[in-house]
Parts: structure tokens; sequence; C-alpha cells
């Protein structure tokens, strides 16, 4: 699971407008160029975040995924861009990014919905990245933000901005969230969410093109479609890591996300030799052994991060995981 390679290579790009020129950028967030220009291939999640810690130090501005945001192009999120660009309207626009951006950035997870005059966007971040590495998860919602503005601008031709923005981290930089977004930002929030007016998200994009959105749509959902034939028991486990929330996601929500009913993966999964039930207990392990060796939190909030607010229910799911307790695997884990 990473973010595709040329996405990694449009952020650098766009870095190396404040300051270190670009090769210099690349060498030091430890990329060669082959690596990061095939829109195929992915960087593993753990390097390309850091990637923001890296740009925040050497240009010693926190809020550095706001600018880099705002001068990334549309083709930084490859095929998908393209499909957007073919989109209708932004409303459409927005619902492929929707669809698809798991492609570019499976550990960003986006939701919109229509409620009366108002659109809203959520961006739901994997419980692993905020919990492990705070800082640069923080400054991936601020590029995202900033970027959805500027993709809105070169899509529709027009300088639309959100009515509000809310971010689950704390309150900082007030007027540098207000110069870039143009609207007031609420901090400490439930979730990361932007709304915007309904009727603006009815702008035509300029570049709509209804043959070449159809074509973009069918090449996707089977690249998608190939992924699950391959192994649908990686395509699972895959989806229940980057959808984790707090809680590992139902069986209905993973079918729902693979676009097949419940029973046709169950079935698949039977065939593989194995089940929902399982692949979910080794996600919440797996979840579990990163948080202790990575993490600063106590059992008491890994517990807390997988959904469990009872600690002895958690004690109890962990023995069956590992066969010995919490308290021991996070001993044998910070002494590696």
């Amino acid at each position: 699971m990473g973010l595709q390679a040329t996405a990694i290579r449009d952020m650098l790009y766009a870095a190396a407008t404040y300051g270190e020129a670009y090769d210099t950028l690349r060498e030091m967030a430890g990329f060669t160029q082959e690596e990061i220009s095939d829109s195929g291939q992915t960087v593993e999640w753990q390097k390309a975040a850091k990637l923001y810690d890296l740009l925040a130090d050497i240009t010693n501005n926190e809020q550095i995924g706001l600018f880099m945001g705002g001068d990334v192009p549309v083709s930084m999120t490859g095929m998908v861009g393209f499909m957007m660009q073919a989109s209708k309207n932004l409303d459409e626009a927005i619902r492929v990014y929707c669809k698809y951006g798991h492609m570019v950035c499976p550990m960003i997870a986006y939701e919109y919905k229509i409620k009366g005059k108002l659109a809203i966007i959520e961006l739901h971040q994997n419980a692993l990245w905020k919990t492990t590495y705070p800082r640069n998860a923080r400054i991936a919602i601020d590029f995202v933000l900033a970027s959805t503005i500027n993709f809105i601008k070169v899509l529709s031709g027009k300088n639309i901005y959100p009515q509000a923005v809310e971010v689950e981290y704390a309150k900082n930089a007030v007027t540098t969230y207000y110069d870039v977004l143009q609207c007031q930002v609420l901090f400490n929030a439930p979730l990361h969410r932007m709304i915007f007016l309904a009727g603006d998200v009815q702008t035509p994009v300029l570049t709509s093109d209804a043959s070449l959105f159809e074509m973009f749509n069918t090449i996707l959902g089977q690249k998608k479609s190939l992924a699950i034939q391959s192994s649908c028991r990686d395509a699972v486990k895959h989806l229940l890591l980057m959808q984790h929330k707090g809680q590992i996601p139902t069986i209905d929500d993973a079918a729902a996300g693979l676009d097949m009913t419940v029973r046709t993966l169950q079935r698949k999964l039977t065939e593989e030799q194995t089940s929902f039930r399982e692949i979910a207990g080794e996600v919440k392990k797996e979840l579990a052994l990163h948080l202790m060796k990575n993490g600063t939190g106590t059992i008491t909030e890994v517990a807390g991060v997988l959904g469990y607010n009872d600690l002895p229910a958690f004690r109890r799911a962990f023995k069956t995981w590992t066969k010995t307790t919490p308290k021991e695997i996070k001993k044998q884990l910070i002494n590696e």
C-alpha cells in the first residue's frame, strides 16, 4: 500500500519552488528518478509520508502543505485526474475522486454528500497514519485542502472557495489558513471536511468530454477489477487497512467498497481458503503491533485506536492473535 509514484514527483516539483532544487530534494527524500516516474508504481506509504516532514524542516514552514497544494497540477492524480477533467461538472469530478482517489493515495478515504444547499467533502485519514506520524498527517491534510481548491479552479476556470473548513488538529496559523482557503477554519473538529455551496459544484468543467469520461471510467474500473481478481484476500486486507477509522469496516462496507455483493465476496474468500473474519483479525493484529512499536501511546490508547473501549476485551482479542499479552509484546518490540 502506498502513494502513486508520480504524485511524489509532482509534490517535489511543487516544493522546489520554495528553495532547494528538485534533484536535491529528491535525493534528500531518498527517491531515485526512476522510482517516481511511472504512474503505475507506488511508493511505500511510510516513506512517502515522511516527505512532508522533510519539506517542513527545510523550508522552516509548518504550513508548507497549504502552499504546495496550490501549486500541483491535476495531472498529479494520473488517470483519475484525466477523468476529472472529462467530467460534466464539478459535482461529477468530485464524485470521481471520491470513487478512485484511493488509487492515488490510499491513506485518505473521501466521502461526498449533498445536504440541502451544501456540498460536503469529508476526508477520513487512516488512523495508523494519524497516530504514528501526527505531524506529517496534519501537513498532508493541509496539502489536500489546498490542492482541492486548486483543482476546482483549474477544472472550472473560476475561483470557488468553501464556505467553511473543519479540521481535527489543534488551532494554528489562523491567518495563513484564511489567506489560502478564503474561509474560516474550525479547529479541533470531529473530522476533516470542506463545505461548499451545492450550487457552486454544478459549475461546468471547461474540458468536459463525455466519450473520454466513459473511456477513463472503463479503464479505471478494469484496473480495480484486475486487482481484486489477482487476490481477493489482498484486496480486502488493503481496504480494511485503508478504511480503518477506529473500527474495522463491516463485511457489507467491504463488499460495497469492492463493488460486489456480500455473497460474492464470501464466495471469493472461501475459494482462497480464508474468511472476512480471519482477515479482519490479521488487520487488527498488524495495526496493534505497528502502533506498539512505532507509537508513543499506552496500551489503553492502542486499544482505543482499534475501537476497543473495554481494555479487558482488547487483551482477550490480542491474546487470540499473538498467544501473549499486549504488555509483553510491547516490551519485546521496544527492546528490539
